[in-house]
């Protein structure tokens, strides 16, 4: 699998996370849900954009080492 293609699987898997988090949450009132949902949930967006761009930058460095091997 290339870079991009798991950066656009981890887009669309988180996706999917968030969404059953919304279902889940509607189950699981209680203060450690809250507390769940503060210290990982609410962060988790810019976490996963944060190693997408990790991912980008890693598949330009491939790219690039590729190209240069085959020169």
């Amino acid at each position: 699998m290339s870079a991009r293609a798991s950066a656009v699987k981890l887009t669309k898997s988180t996706k999917v996370f968030m969404q059953s988090w919304d279902q889940v949450k509607s189950y699981w009132g209680d203060r450690r849900q809250r507390e769940f949902e503060k210290d990982f949930m609410e962060t988790l967006p810019d976490d996963v954009s944060a190693a997408i761009r990790v991912i980008e930058e890693i598949d330009k460095i491939l790219t690039r080492a590729r190209r240069d091997c085959e020169e």
